[in-house]
Formats: C-alpha cells, sequence, structure tokens
C-alpha cells in the first residue's frame, strides 16, 4: 500500500482546496462527469423578476415532498476515483471501496460513493484522506488498484460549489434505498421486490417503488420529491414470447428466416427481468447461432491451487453453477443485450448474451391492455387515490428516518430528513368559456361539455357527407346499422348531414380483407370509411391507416366491434365519434375566445422512437387561425438526436410559410410547446434547436421580426398535489382543473409552472409541468398560464380537458402514426383534417 501524498494530518482543509485549484485533474479524466443529471441547467429567460401568476381563487395544497435539513456548514470532500483496471463491473467496485475504505481506516459514514468515479467525505473523512490515497489490492485472485484524488473542495455557503453538494445528498439518498434498504434500482427508481404484489387470477406480478430525488427549490428550500412508481413482471419468459412469434409464422408456411424475423420482432426493444440476481436488460437482438450448450471463456478458481484459470464452460453450466438455474430448453436461441454507455465508457464493449428461458418479461403487451379484467386488477394497486398515496410517501419518509444505517449517516453529517409533507397554496383559475358559434356551451365549467355540444351545430360543420360513405364490417351489419343510424342521429343537430352509407361484410378479419373492400367499393366523392374491427390489432389498424393516409387517402374512422356493441353507451359513443368525423373534414366542434392581438401560430411538437428500427419520428402540428381550432401538420424522421434539432427548425419554418395561405401573411408571433424532452436535453434545446429555429425566422420576409416563445412540456414528472378530501369542489382530495402551482415547488433558475388541467376518475391527478425558455414577447406569466390551460380544452377528440395542450396531442398522434410507416410520411397540411384521430 502506498500513499500518493504527504500523511493526511500534514495537510489541512484550506491546503487541500488550494492545491485542489492549482493541480485540477487533466481533462482526459473528466471526459465523462456522471453527476451531470444533477447539474440543472439555468433556463430562466434573462430580466425576467417576477414569474408568478396573480388569478385566480387560492387554494390550500399539499405536495408529496418534505423538507431537507442541513445543520452542518462543514467543507465536503470530492474525490475522483479510478480503477486499475478500468473494465471491473459496479458490484465488484462496491467490494472494493469497501476494502480500499477499511484500509484508509474510513468507516461506514465517513465516506460516500456514488457507484462509478465520485467520492465525497466530510473533514473527519479528510483527515484520514489527505488529496491522493491509493491502495493495490487482489480482486478475485487478480491484482488491482483503486486511486483516490481529491478535485474538489465543496463549500455549501458557495452557490456554485452547493449544487456539487446536491450531489452528494443525493449519492447518499441512492445508497440508502440500495443498500439500507435493499431496493433494486431500475433508472432512477428504486424498487422492493420483496414487497411484490400478486394480481390474483392474472399472469403478473407488480413490484412497487419509489422515485426520490433532492434538490433547490423557490425560496433556497431543500427539498425531497417522493413519488410511487410500480413495475409490472408478467409470468411469461422471453423464450415463451419467441416460441409463440415463431411458431405462428411457421404455422402460415413461412420460411426459417422470416419466422425467425418474426421472433425478433416480437422480442426486440423489450426490457426483461432476469429473476436469479434481479437486473433487468433491453434486448437488442436474438443470436441464433448460439444455445446454451455453446461455450465461452471464464475465470474460475481452482480449488487445489488457488489460482485463477481461464477455462471454457457452457452457458448451461455457468448459470447451473454461479446461481443455481437448471436450464431445460438446450436448444433455444441467446437473446442479445448491447453494453450500456457506461459499461462502454469503462472499455467494457462486450455484447451481453441471456438465456431467454431465465428471462421474464416486463410491461403489459397490447392484448393485455385490452383485457377489461386485467386492467382493472392492475389498477386497483397502481392507481392510488390521493389519500393513500400520501400516506404510502409519509410510510416512507418514516421508513427512512427509523432506519439504523440512515439515521446514523444522517447525523454524522448534519442531515435530517422531515417527516411531513410541503404545504403550499395553488391558485385556480376561472372556467374559460367555450362556444359553438356565438352561443356558449352551457357545461363548459365542468370541464366535460359531452352533452353541450349535442343540442346545436358546430361553428363549422365541415363539407357535407350525405351517403358518400362506406361503412366496412366483419359478418356483423346489424351492429353496424344500429351504430350507423344512431351516428347519423347525433350528427344532425351538430350540423353535418350524415345519411345510410354503403355496408360492406368485408368477408375475413385481416387488414387486406379491408383494405380490398375500401379499393374496390371507393370512388372519387368518396367522403369517408368506416371500419369497425373484431379486436384491437395494431397491425391491422397500422396497414389500414398507411394506405388510407398515406397510399390513397381518404378520410376514416376505426372503431372496435366491442366499443358499439353496447346499447347503453351507443349515444355517448356516437357523439365522440361524430366529434372526431367533423374534425376530420374540416369542422370546428367548439372554439375559444384567445387573446393574441396579431397573427400567432402555437405549433406542439413531439417525437416518436421506433422500438425496432430505432428512427425517430419528429411532428409538428400548427394552429392556423385566431381561434386556435384548426391545424395544420407536418413530419419527417431523423436518424439521431442531434439531428431533431434541424428537423424541428425546418417544420417551423414549414408551418409559418404555409399559415400564409389561408391568412395572406405571416404570423408575426410563434408560440412553440415542446414535447419529448428530458432534463439532461435541455441545454441542447438552448445551444442548438432554439438558436436554428431563431435562423430559420429571420428568413422569413415580414414587416417586422417575428417574435418567439417557446416552452418547455414535461408529462413525466414527480410532483402531486393533495387538496383537500372533504371540499365538494375537490372530490376525492385532487385539485380541480385548472390548478396552477407557480412557487414553492419550482425553480428559482427557471421560469416554470405546473397545472393540473384535467380530472380523473380513478387514481391521483398528475399535473404537467411547463418550463418557459424563450420569451420576446414578454407576455405577464398569468396569460401565459391562461393559454396554455385554454389549449388543454381544444382536442377534438375529447369533449374534456387534456394533459397537455392540444397541438402537442395532435403532434404526439401524428408521431405516432409516421413511426408506424416511416418511409411514408403522413402529410395533411392545412384545414385541420385530422386522419390520425
Amino acid at each position: 500500500m502506498a500513499d500518493q501524498a504527504p500523511p493526511a494530518s500534514d495537510v489541512t482543509m484550506e491546503e487541500a482546496a488550494t492545491r485542489a485549484e492549482k493541480n485540477p485533474v487533466p481533462p482526459e479524466r473528466t471526459k465523462f462527469d456522471p453527476t451531470e443529471k444533477y447539474k440543472l441547467p439555468l433556463t430562466r429567460p434573462e430580466g425576467l423578476e417576477n414569474k408568478r401568476g396573480v388569478s385566480g381563487a387560492m387554494v390550500p395544497l399539499m405536495t408529496n415532498y418534505i423538507k431537507v435539513h442541513r445543520m452542518s456548514n462543514d467543507i465536503i470532500c470530492q474525490y475522483r476515483i479510478d480503477f486499475i483496471p478500468e473494465n471491473v463491473t459496479i458490484p465488484q467496485r462496491f467490494r472494493l471501496i469497501r476494502q480500499w475504505a477499511e484500509a484508509q481506516t474510513l468507516s461506514q459514514v465517513d465516506y460516500t460513493y456514488d457507484r462509478s468515479n465520485i467520492l465525497f467525505t466530510g473533514p473527519k473523512g479528510f483527515t484520514k484522506l489527505g488529496t491522493a490515497r491509493k491502495w493495490e489490492g487482489m480482486l478475485d485472485g487478480s491484482p488491482v488498484t483503486v486511486n483516490a484524488q481529491q478535485v474538489k473542495s465543496l463549500d455549501p455557503r458557495n452557490e456554485d460549489e452547493f449544487r456539487q453538494i446536491l450531489v452528494q445528498l443525493n449519492t447518499q439518498l441512492n445508497r440508502f434505498m440500495e443498500l439500507e434498504m435493499g431496493m433494486i434500482r431500475i433508472m432512477d427508481t428504486c424498487f422492493d421486490p420483496k414487497k411484490r404484489i400478486e394480481v390474483r387470477g392474472q399472469p403478473i406480478e407488480i413490484w412497487p417503488g419509489f422515485e426520490a430525488s433532492i434538490g433547490k427549490y423557490d425560496t433556497d428550500a431543500l427539498l425531497m420529491s417522493i413519488d410511487q412508481r410500480f413495475r409490472i413482471i408478467r409470468r411469461q419468459t422471453a423464450l415463451e414470447v419467441i416460441k409463440d412469434a415463431y411458431s405462428s409464422s411457421k404455422q402460415r408456411g413461412r420460411p426459417d428466416p422470416e419466422c425467425q424475423a418474426e421472433g425478433l420482432k416480437a422480442i426486440k426493444g423489450s426490457v426483461v427481468e432476469t429473476p436469479y440476481n434481479h437486473v433487468f436488460y433491453k434486448v437488442d437482438q436474438v443470436d441464433w447461432t448460439k444455445t446454451p450448450k455453446d461455450t465461452f471463456e471464464s475465470r474460475r478458481k481452482n480449488p487445489a491451487t488457488g489460482a485463477f484459470e481461464i477455462t471454457c464452460i457452457s452457458y448451461a453450466d455457468y448459470f447451473r453453477n454461479r446461481y443455481n438455474q437448471n436450464i431445460k430448453d438446450m436448444n433455444q436461441p441467446l437473446v442479445i443485450v448491447k453494453p450500456s454507455n457506461k459499461a462502454m465508457r469503462r472499455k467494457r464493449d462486450e455484447n451481453i448474451l441471456l438465456i431467454p428461458e431465465l428471462c421474464n418479461m416486463t410491461g403489459l403487451t397490447d392484448k393485455m391492455k385490452a383485457d377489461f379484467r386485467l386492467m382493472k386488477a392492475v389498477a386497483e394497486h397502481t392507481k392510488l387515490a390521493p389519500e393513500p398515496r400520501r400516506v404510502k410517501v409519509l410510510e416512507f419518509v418514516a421508513a427512512l428516518n427509523s432506519h439504523g444505517g440512515v439515521k446514523e449517516q444522517l447525523e454524522s453529517w448534519g442531515t435530517r430528513y422531515e417527516a411531513e409533507l410541503v404545504r403550499l397554496q395553488g391558485r385556480t383559475l376561472k372556467a374559460f368559456p367555450i362556444f359553438q358559434g356565438d352561443r356558449k356551451i352551457p357545461d363548459y365549467q365542468r370541464a366535460d361539455w359531452l352533452t353541450g355540444i349535442r343540442s346545436s351545430s358546430a361553428d363549422k360543420p365541415g363539407n357535407q357527407i350525405g351517403n358518400n360513405w362506406l361503412c366496412l364490417h366483419f359478418g356483423q351489419e346489424n351492429t353496424a346499422r344500429n351504430f350507423a343510424r344512431e351516428l347519423s342521429i347525433v350528427c344532425r343537430p351538430m350540423g353535418q348531414n350524415l345519411a345510410e352509407p354503403k355496408f360492406v361484410d368485408v368477408g375475413g378479419s385481416t387488414a387486406q380483407h379491408f383494405l380490398n373492400a375500401a379499393m374496390q367499393h371507393g370512388h372519387a366523392n368518396l367522403a369517408l370509411v368506416l371500419a369497425i374491427f373484431p379486436d384491437n390489432s395494431v397491425d391491422r389498424y397500422s396497414a389500414f391507416k398507411h394506405q388510407l393516409c398515406c397510399t390513397n387517402p381518404c378520410i376514416t374512422q376505426v372503431m372496435l366491434l366491442k366499443t358499439i356493441s353496447e346499447a347503453k353507451s351507443l349515444k355517448s359513443v356516437a357523439t365522440k365519434v361524430a366529434m372526431q368525423i367533423i374534425a376530420k373534414i374540416g369542422g370546428v366542434i367548439w372554439k375559444m375566445q384567445f387573446k393574441f392581438t396579431e397573427p400567432t401560430t402555437i405549433i406542439g411538437i413531439d417525437m416518436h422512437r421506433d422500438r425496432i428500427e430505432k428512427k425517430m419520428a419528429v411532428a409538428a402540428c400548427a394552429s392556423w387561425n385566431k381561434d386556435m381550432s384548426a391545424y395544420m401538420n407536418f413530419a419527417d424522421l431523423a436518424d439521431e438526436d442531434d439531428g431533431v434539432h434541424d428537423v424541428v427548425a425546418k417544420l417551423v419554418k414549414q408551418a409559418v410559410d404555409k399559415f400564409k395561405e389561408p391568412n395572406g401573411v405571416h404570423p408575426n408571433h410563434v408560440m412553440i410547446y415542446r414535447d419529448g424532452v428530458s432534463e439532461g436535453q435541455l441545454p441542447n434545446i438552448v445551444g442548438k434547436e432554439i438558436v436554428k429555429i431563431r435562423e430559420m425566422l429571420k428568413t422569413v420576409v415580414t414587416p417586422k421580426p417575428i417574435t418567439l416563445t417557446y416552452l418547455v412540456v414535461n408529462k413525466r414528472v414527480p410532483a402531486r398535489f393533495f387538496a383537500n378530501p372533504n371540499d365538494p369542489n375537490t372530490p376525492g382530495g385532487n385539485p380541480a382543473p385548472g390548478t396552477i402551482v407557480d412557487d414553492v415547488v419550482t425553480r428559482p433558475f427557471r421560469y416554470d409552472f405546473y397545472i393540473v388541467s384535467q380530472t380523473v376518475r380513478e387514481g391521483t391527478v398528475s399535473p404537467t409541468y411547463y418550463d418557459v425558455l424563450v420569451d420576446d414577447k414578454k407576455m405577464p406569466p398569468e396569460i401565459m398560464q391562461q393559454c396554455t390551460y385554454m389549449l388543454c380544452h381544444m382536442y377534438f377528440n375529447w369533449p374534456g380537458t387534456i394533459r397537455v395542450p392540444a397541438p402537442n396531442q395532435y403532434a404526439r398522434k401524428h408521431a405516432q402514426l409516421v413511426a408506424v410507416n416511416l418511409h411514408h410520411l403522413a402529410h395533411d397540411t392545412l384545414f385541420n383534417k385530422m386522419f390520425y384521430l
């Protein structure tokens, strides 16, 4: 064991800080910084003094955050840990760090290790380590070196350095959950398989877990967000999935290569869990040339000599010796998992081979999602109402605070977690009127106006369809006629004349049967094709939409047989379908009074990555009238994440140019709601995408420069808000639609706010988070918030408020359609004929 620095007792904290500044770590050693996820970028527009709105009625709320207190301002030392050789696994790293720490006389409470290359100590740990320590030991019989080099001394009173202390606090929290409480980490969430829930009578189990993170929020408070999460594990192996797909293809007389392709398609991109060590992997390929009988090189210890030897061992023997797993099918192929980016950075670039028989599938299939009983059983455990969810969060906090090992470490580091949830004040916006023509829809205050739109004509009912439409079905003509009759009845008051269609029995259930019938009975004046599918087949739906959206464009409406088979719900279903049809033919079912005083287009942007081809479909949906009730759609493909920014700028340019066709002028103001952006992508959005959009807008010839407002939309947020369950305006404890939260749990370095825009029938409502990156118009915060909430009313597929602005929901649907048909972009550039609804 050798030291790289003078004895620790000879180095003071001040001297250590000076040395760290004079001798920074060489650039090649800091190429990858695993702490980037905690470095939240500053996106607040310059000159913004106040981001809080004032409109709406104040409402008391609780949230799933607790306060975190640091009672000590002691300097924290940050070290970089290097391992030689570098390709050691995470479990091996923990073993080595424990041995290294014992050699330095460090106790468990003296340091926090982040499982990669970062280690923190307080003053006591620094006294033992100094600025550098090197330790040489053995790992499984091979020599290994652990080298610790101090890189920073972090003063909590320094704002910039405090951000690194947030890394220490989160690293420590993660270690509590994994090491002390025995939970299993998957991405940012820790799950507890010991508390798994067996769903009676169903082939699944549910793992409960929590996503917890500490950050700095408004009023300079340190808060920990705690959100309950669930993971679905199926009692179905990857081998069963591959075999089912292979056998089904084989029964249709296909050759082996095509059967193998179907087996790969069924499993590629799926996440599997290996029950012998509870690790999750994402499947990339299937290796049909290898079986469990094949061998690979393995290092094993010779019991007689104690030395390690390289031997060849079969996969079957390896899993039997290592995990006590006996493989039954010795002829099954192996699945391939590509190494993660982290593993490749550690020079572990070899593929991982797994035995399908020993891999459990996760998540729910489309067939399972269509099973009402199964989904109801799952919802009983996962869709927690506000009060049970609040109780679960408090139980988790209590478990943390009462754990002996956690308490000892918190006390040693001068940290305390509060036991109660944070309380705050939200604001509930008044309901905004919804109009049909000049008439207010009566039920707009309830955020559900299905009944109100039935009794009078749409503002613009679109071109009259009459009898120029087809109704395709498979052996269910009576059901089809009943539905068509009800559809005609509800369309009449809404201003659309829908006479009896031509009913066609397609003679089979495949996509080709429906397509052949549509092509055979179609004609130049055909205005609509209504297809009644016998079940929810994704392949049939995709092929049908592809043909009639991309190849032979015609407005289509797809229904499931079971949806229209219940007489008691037929009128409600028919009304919603009528809304979609009117929207698709250019009608405006309802509108709102937006307060823009100059030509403005609002653009929703979203993306969808194809699971198999990995290409990114980017879609934009842009408004072209002042009521924000008519839209135009654009889409393109991007091969990689950086290419998305160029595609977004291109789509925005198309939207701005097309705006001029019905309006005669370009928009003076472009307002973008950008979905599909993670926290780590924000620097690229600010530094690349917005820059490209601005450059593009400068190329548009207008009397004055086009102003830009750019907001990021994020649905996947940990925040939950709980209202008084005894308040009649907030049944069950969910905040009312239109509730705004723009302080306490928002960030001081952001222009951000939350909106609860929708109601839910079961479970806890999820707010949507908005982050304003650009606002050239300098709109008051309440106007920004009101406009955003009003856009959540403009989705013509649902007579109520939705979770995101309508242009984003349209863009999401469009991106999904394009991703399914990667080489056939579905364009419909004017008059909101939204084929993909």
